[in-house]
């Protein structure tokens, strides 16, 4: 199963110009066989998220991408979105407490947001976001590499804020999640890789990245 797993909409992310019904239209499009949206410390889209799969026929996970004291973090699992800003050691904690996953969100992007080398070290760390749409090749391929050497799933996503960036990036997973539950299960067990869309297919991220950069 094909999902982007990390999307921010324009109805509950300040910085995005993306409806949530646009994202599914080219989500379909491309082929994905669904999308996890993951606003900015907000989980809103919860309140309508039932009534949008129906009305979309179209599987959409909710998660939410947290900004912490030392980087974002992409956790499932959450009732609600933590405060921004917390230390990381609370946000783990959270995740923890309430069975859910945390992934690192494009640890090397230069932007102030990214967790760097943490992701090495921190305990309960369940996934690293290896290729992201919005961060360069290179940071993207040292977000590999660690995640390898650290022994955790390595997820690709669009980290989509307008309509052409969807599915830049995705993770294919092994199985076919049915709900939030599912993807937890699947992320904690490695059992997914990420992908990329070469403009006509999906394709195994790290060979495109690579033909990219010669």
């Amino acid at each position: 199963m094909l999902l982007d797993t990390h999307l921010h909409t324009k109805e509950y992310s300040a910085d995005s110009f993306l409806p949530v019904r646009d994202a599914v239209a080219r989500a379909r499009e491309l082929g994905l066989g669904g999308l996890c949206v993951t606003d900015h410390d907000s989980m809103g889209i919860l309140a309508e998220v039932e009534s949008l799969r129906n009305e979309c026929a179209f599987p959409i996970f909710v998660g939410c991408e947290v900004l912490t004291d030392s980087g974002d973090f992409v956790v499932f699992g959450l009732p609600r979105a933590p405060q921004p800003r917390l230390p990381v050691a609370e946000l783990m904690e959270m995740v923890r407490e309430n069975d859910g996953v945390a992934v690192a969100a494009h640890p090397y992007r230069n932007n102030g947001r990214g967790a760097g080398d943490l992701i090495k070290t921190l305990p309960n760390l369940d996934g690293v976001e290896c290729f992201n749409g919005s961060t360069p090749h290179e940071a993207n391929l040292r977000a590999l590499k660690a995640a390898r050497e650290r022994g955790v799933a390595c997820l690709g996503a669009g980290d989509s804020h307008l309509v052409e960036r969807v599915g830049l990036y995705a993770t294919r997973f092994f199985e076919t999640a049915r709900d939030e539950r599912d993807l937890i299960r699947m992320i904690r067990a490695g059992a997914c890789e990420p992908m990329a869309w070469d403009g006509a297919a999906f394709v195994p991220a790290e060979e495109w990245t690579l033909a990219q950069m010669k």
